[in-house]
């Protein structure tokens, strides 16, 4: 098998085992792999392979993985939430008082029907509109909602 190949072959694994972690470090293997195969295609020798692969790798590292990263972070935020994690922010209607010194409190949102603690530790009334402000586990965390 040639070089060529097994740069190929090392490439096309470390682009899938990316997929898996994230964190853009494998993929400047996955690219220095890519670099080294072309050299080997062009007829370099291991040693031009090598140091291909090394300088790429190490450009990928200290100069386009930093700008990758805050890119990535960027975007995740402006990702829509989904799943439980899409209830932040809406309102819901508290159906049993939440006191959590009771241990009690439930409210609905959509239908469902969620156990409910108050943000700041106070009693909400029942029949109260509250704002879902974040989620430990099951639970939800509200307060009362400002509608004004």
């Amino acid at each position: 098998m040639s070089a060529t190949y097994i740069w190929l072959i090392a490439s096309c694994v470390l682009f899938a085992l990316e997929m898996l972690t994230g964190g853009f470090a494998l993929m400047a293997f996955a690219l220095a792999s890519l670099c080294a195969a072309l050299g080997a295609a062009l007829g370099m020798g291991l040693e031009g392979q090598i140091i291909g692969f090394s300088v790429v790798s190490l450009l990928f590292f200290f100069f386009i993985r930093p700008f990758l990263l805050k890119w990535w972070k960027k975007h995740e935020k402006e990702a829509p939430h989904t799943n439980a994690m899409g209830l932040i922010g809406k309102t819901a209607r508290v159906v049993e008082t939440i006191d959590m010194s009771q241990r009690k409190g439930r409210v609905v949102i959509d239908g469902d029907n969620f156990m409910a603690v108050s943000a700041d530790g106070s009693i909400i009334e029942k029949d109260t509109t509250v704002k879902i402000v974040g989620i430990n586990s099951t639970i939800l965390e509200v307060k009362p909602a400002d509608l004004s």
